[in-house]
């Protein structure tokens, strides 16, 4: 779906009305003044011996190797009988992460071979900070859906902040950016000036580069020695309820 940046925020209300029971929120492609928006639903955060089994199954897919039966699985990680591999099995295909074909002894798939795209910190959207914040979150989605071609790329960061409001990113938003990409004149970027990190929008004029905060209370920032682009964003994701 396609939108207006002016009709987003009628449309925000809308999905948090009726459909907030659905999907936990949506993602919207930065493009310009425009914004493709599709729902989008975080998977579970899955328990450290889910996610044992889970890196399991994939070390064992990215070794050409069959998957594993009940019994493998509780070899491995010495588990009194198969059926507690069997319970973490079932709650990973509870939760989208595999697929288990009945009456088979390695009938178990991977849906996501990847463990999604790292949640690295959060970034002030307002007047710059010193660095990310640390955080360990991850987003179970697939990077190359939103132009990240090559998935080690791919990072977000939560926003902190109402610098960036006039591009529809708001306070508690989660960005999606490529590490390494050529920022374009009007780009959102997350951005290290003069040694200090921030979310806005990047310009180039005439020869001169500098940042624009959206939020006519917030200055440009216009780099006294030093502007690195740490990444360009290419998706803002909104969770309905928090």
């Amino acid at each position: 779906m396609d939108y207006a940046a002016e009709s987003f925020p009628a449309l925000d209300s809308a999905l948090g009305g009726a459909l907030r029971a659905f999907v936990q929120g949506f993602l919207l492609h930065l493009d310009g003044n425009r914004y493709t928006i599709r729902l989008y639903s975080m998977v579970a955060k899955l328990t450290e011996p889910q996610e044992s089994v889970r890196r399991f199954l994939e070390e064992r897919s990215e070794n050409g190797e069959p998957p594993p039966t009940y019994r493998e699985i509780s070899e491995r990680f010495g588990y009194k009988s198969p059926r507690a591999a069997a319970d973490h099995v079932a709650a990973l295909e509870k939760k989208g992460i595999v697929t288990h074909q009945k009456r088979c002894a390695r009938g178990i798939r991977l849906v996501q071979k990847s463990s999604g795209v790292p949640v690295v910190g959060s970034i002030a959207a307002g007047l710059p900070s010193e660095g990310f914040a640390v955080s360990s979150e991850r987003l179970a989605l697939d990077p190359t859906f939103y132009g990240i071609h090559d998935r080690s790329r791919a990072f977000a960061l939560r926003v902190t902040g109402n610098s960036m409001v006039g591009r529809q990113i708001f306070d508690g938003d989660i960005v999606l950016l490529e590490h390494e990409a050529v920022p374009r004149n009007g780009d959102v970027v997350a951005a290290l000036i003069d040694n200090e990190s921030t979310l806005k929008t990047f310009v180039r004029r005439s020869g001169k580069v500098w940042l624009r905060a959206e939020n006519p209370l917030y200055p440009d920032l216009i780099p006294a020695s030093d502007l690195q682009v740490q990444g360009v964003g290419r998706a803002v994701i909104r969770f309905l309820s928090k």
